[in-house]
């Protein structure tokens, strides 16, 4: 399923009600498209649809302040983390490519680390996770039926090896 075809979905859901599960959704999304900032966007909105502002804040820290509301809720989410750097980077877990983000992301990230750095004398560094079913090579796929052709060849073989096992034993059996 493409990622457009997923928000379609996520979209859908929040229509029907079912902001949890469009939530859960958007979350695993991010976690797999973490560059993708309409994503971060999208579940700051649904958060701030649903009167969560600090969590709205948490996913729009990213984002340049355009509008009233997202400094608010910014300021709310960074108030509640006590204006910690590193407590917010542990909870945004940015595992992109902070290259391919905006000018004013990249500024923020940079800002977070360098205030982690200096309360905490520590910066969290977060490896980019790997999608498994992306980065697996088609070699590595084996479905059950390549698996059961594998044990079939080798229980042909072994078969075979015990067959010659006892021929060779009846064999000096006859001769002796």
């Amino acid at each position: 399923m493409s990622l457009k075809e997923k928000i379609e979905k996520i979209d859908s859901e929040i229509e029907n009600g079912m902001k949890f599960k469009a939530s859960d959704r958007l979350r695993n999304l991010i976690q797999e498209n973490p560059n993708e900032t309409q994503l971060w966007n999208k579940l700051a909105e649904l958060y701030y649809e649903s009167g969560f502002l600090d969590s709205a804040g948490k996913y729009w820290i990213l984002t340049e302040p355009t509008d009233e509301r997202i400094t608010k809720c910014v300021d709310i989410y960074e108030k509640s983390v006590n204006y910690s750097g590193y407590q917010i980077l542990q909870e945004i877990v940015f595992r992109g490519d902070k290259s391919k983000l905006s000018e004013f992301a990249q500024n923020k990230l940079t800002e977070l680390e360098v205030d982690s750095k200096k309360k905490a004398d520590y910066v969290p560094k977060f490896s980019p996770k790997k999608n498994k079913r992306k980065n697996k090579n088609s070699e590595d796929k084996q479905t059950f039926k390549d698996k059961l052709g594998e044990w079939i060849i080798f229980g042909v073989v072994a078969t075979i090896f015990i067959l010659i096992v006892i021929g060779l034993i009846t064999t000096i059996k006859w001769i002796f």
